[in-house]
C-alpha cells in the first residue's frame, strides 16, 4: 500500500466517528455543529516529528519520547525500581514481550523475547496482558494466554525458566481451556495473582514454589486485576455480561446436529432470560444481564493467601436497559481497569466513558467522574478508558484513552478532569515514574503501519504483513503543569475533530462532498449503497489505477492490464 486519502474512511461519515454515536448532528446550546475528522482529504502519512494522519482521519502529535517495540502492546508493566517496563504484545503472531531498560537515559535498550519474527516452538505461543517483574529485576512472569499457564522468564538470560499450569485439579475440580490474563505480584515478589478468564476465577501461587495456594471464583470474564497498597485486598474487575451454556440436543458427532443456523431470541427478551426450546433443541436462558457477577468489581479478601474469601461485588457504571439521555442502554459499564489506594477504588468503565470511585469501606460507588472531551460533542462517545495509573502522591489520576488517542488527567481529590494529552495511536496501559515526574504509556497501534509495498518500499525482517508493520511504542511524558493541560486538551481536540458552525457553512458554498453535510445542503446523487466485502485488500489493489487517486499503480491487482 502506497497512500490512501483519510477521507476514503472517515470523511465522508462525517460525525459518526465515534463508536455508538447517535447521530451525525449534535446541538449545544442551541447552535448546531458540523463535526468532521480534522485531517479532511489529507492522505494519510506518518511523520514522527510532526504530524501522523491515520485511516480514520484522526491526527497523532504524540509527546514526549517515543520507544519502538513489537506489535499491538496491549500490556504494560513497570518493575517495582522504575529502571526498566515491559510490554506484551499480543496482536498477531509470533506473541513477544519487550523489555525496555535504561528508561530514562539517553539511549533506552529495546530487547525482545522472542528474537525474531517467527514464532519459537516452547518459548512464547500465547500473550495478552499479563506481565510482572520481581522486586530484583530477574524474573518475569507472564500472562500465558490460551496457553493456559503463567510463563516465567530469567531476565538475566531472556530465557523461559518454567511455567505454572492453570489447567488440571485444583481444589477436587479438574479445570479445562484456561486463559491466564492480567497478573500482579506482591510487594515483596512472594505471592503472584493471575486472572483465569476462561474459567472466571482468581489463581494465587507461591512464587518461590511455582505452586497454587489456591483459587477461587469471580465475576464474568475478569479482565483487570489490583492490589490494595496493605497487599490484604484484590479487585478483579469482570466485563462480561453473561455466562454461556452449551446448546441442549447439540450432538457434536452429527454435523447436522451441531447447532442453531440462526439466533434462538432477541438482546433482552422473555426468552433471552428464561431460555426456549426451538428446532429440537433446548436452549439455556441467560438470566439477568445486570447480576452481580456482570459488569462489576469483586473484591477478595487475601490476608491468608490459600484461603482467599470473596467480601464485596460492586456495579460500577450504567445498567444494561438504565435510561441515559432519554435512550435505555443496551451495553453495560465494561469496567476494564483498576487500581487502588487504602480508601478509594479506581476502575475504568470503558463503554461508559467514565471512572467509578468506589469506597473501600462501604464496598459502593462514592461518585461518578465523566470523561469529556469537548461539550459540542453533546452526547457522542467514544472515549474508550482503558488503563490506569495513580501517581506516587496518590493525588492524581491517569486514564488511557484509547478511543481519542489521549491521557486524561485527573484530580482525586476534586473528582475533576483537569486536561488530557496527547499520545501515540490506541493507549492501551500506563504507569507513572517513581518521582511523579513522567507518564509512561504503551500505544497499541504506534504510528500505524506505513506503506507495505510499492516501488520505494524496502521489505525488512518483518515481511509485508500490515500486522508485523504496525509496530507499538511507549511513550515516555513529561507531565505538564497544570497550566500547561489546556494547551494541551486543545491538541487533543484539534487532533480529534473539526468543528464548523451549521450557519457559517450554510452561508458558503455547497461543499464537494457528494454526500449532504446537513439537512438542506443540497440534494445527494448517492441513491443506493452497496457494501462490498474484500477481505485482505489495500486501497492500492482496488483503486491504485483510478486517475487523481493518490494510489500507487504498481501495486494495483484489480485494474487495466493487471
Amino acid at each position: 500500500m502506497k497512500r490512501c486519502s483519510s477521507a476514503d474512511l472517515a470523511f465522508s461519515l462525517a460525525v459518526c466517528f465515534f463508536f455508538g454515536s447517535l447521530g451525525c448532528r449534535q446541538e449545544v446550546r442551541r447552535e448546531e455543529w458540523l463535526i468532521s475528522a480534522p485531517a479532511g482529504l489529507e492522505p494519510t502519512r506518518i511523520d514522527r516529528l510532526g504530524k501522523t494522519v491515520i485511516p480514520n482521519g484522526r491526527i497523532l502529535t504524540p509527546r514526549g519520547r517515543q520507544i519502538e517495540v513489537a506489535p499491538h502492546p496491549y500490556g504494560f508493566v513497570q518493575s517495582p525500581d522504575g529502571s526498566l517496563a515491559v510490554t506484551a504484545n499480543s496482536g498477531v503472531r509470533p506473541f513477544s514481550v519487550s523489555i525496555i531498560s535504561d528508561l530514562f537515559g539517553e539511549n533506552p535498550a529495546v530487547r525482545q523475547i522472542p528474537e525474531g519474527f517467527e514464532t519459537e516452538e516452547g518459548v512464547l505461543e500465547s500473550v495478552y496482558m499479563g506481565l510482572a517483574v520481581s522486586p530484583d529485576n530477574r524474573i518475569l512472569y507472564v500472562g500465558g494466554g490460551q496457553e493456559g499457564k503463567v510463563v516465567i522468564f530469567d531476565l538475566l538470560t531472556d530465557t523461559r525458566s518454567g511455567h505454572i499450569e492453570a489447567n488440571g485439579e485444583l481444589h477436587g475440580r479438574r479445570y479445562e481451556d484456561s486463559y491466564i490474563g492480567d497478573l500482579i505480584l506482591s510487594r515483596d515478589g512472594r505471592i503472584l495473582y493471575a486472572l483465569d478468564q476462561a474459567n472466571f476465577r482468581l489463581l494465587i501461587a507461591d512464587a518461590e514454589s511455582r505452586k497454587w495456594l489456591a483459587g477461587i471464583g469471580l465475576g464474568r470474564y475478569p479482565f483487570g486485576i489490583a492490589l490494595s497498597p496493605d497487599g490484604r485486598r484484590v479487585y478483579a474487575a469482570n466485563v462480561g455480561m453473561f455466562e454461556y451454556s452449551r446448546i441442549e440436543g447439540v450432538d457434536l458427532d452429527d454435523p447436522e446436529r451441531l447447532g442453531l443456523p440462526h439466533p434462538p431470541f432477541s438482546f433482552l427478551s422473555k426468552d433471552a432470560r428464561e431460555g426456549t426450546e426451538i428446532d429440537g433443541y433446548r436452549v439455556p436462558g441467560l438470566g439477568d444481564p445486570n447480576v452481580p457477577e456482570s459488569f462489576s468489581v469483586w473484591e477478595v479478601d487475601v490476608s491468608s493467601p490459600s484461603q482467599p474469601r470473596v467480601t464485596a461485588k460492586v456495579k460500577t457504571g450504567v445498567l444494561v436497559g438504565e435510561m441515559v439521555e432519554g435512550i435505555p442502554a443496551v451495553g453495560g459499564a465494561s469496567p476494564n481497569s483498576v487500581v487502588a489506594t487504602d480508601r478509594r477504588i479506581f476502575v475504568s468503565n470503558g463503554n461508559n466513558d467514565s471512572i467509578s470511585v468506589v469506597d473501600a469501606d462501604k464496598n459502593s460507588v462514592a461518585r461518578t467522574i465523566p470523561l469529556r472531551l469537548d461539550e459540542r460533542l453533546g452526547n457522542l462517545r467514544g472515549i474508550i478508558p482503558f488503563g490506569l495509573a495513580l501517581s506516587p502522591d496518590q493525588k492524581r489520576l491517569y486514564v488511557a484513552e484509547a478511543g481519542i488517542n489521549a491521557v486524561g488527567v485527573i484530580d482525586i481529590r476534586k473528582g475533576k478532569v483537569l486536561g488530557h494529552i496527547p499520545t501515540g495511536w490506541f493507549p492501551s496501559r500506563l504507569a507513572v515514574s517513581a518521582d511523579g515526574r513522567s507518564i509512561l504509556v504503551a500505544n497499541a497501534k504506534g504510528y500505524g503501519s506505513g506503506p507495505n509495498g510499492g516501488p520505494e518500499f524496502t521489505p525488512g525482517p518483518e515481511g509485508t504483513y500490515i500486522g508485523h508493520l504496525m509496530k507499538g511504542t511507549v511513550s515516555i511524558i513529561p507531565i505538564p503543569k497544570e497550566a500547561d493541560l489546556q494547551e494541551e486538551t486543545r491538541q487533543v481536540i484539534a487532533n480529534n475533530f473539526r468543528f464548523e458552525k451549521r450557519e457559517t457553512a450554510a452561508r458558503g458554498a455547497p461543499s464537494e462532498h457528494p454526500v449532504p453535510l446537513y439537512p438542506g445542503e443540497k440534494s445527494s446523487p448517492i441513491r443506493h449503497a452497496v457494501f462490498i466485502v474484500k477481505e485482505n485488500r489495500t486501497f492500492d489493489e482496488i483503486f491504485g489505477q483510478v486517475a487523481g487517486a493518490d494510489g500507487e499503480a504498481a501495486l494495483a491487482r484489480y485494474g487495466s492490464g493487471v
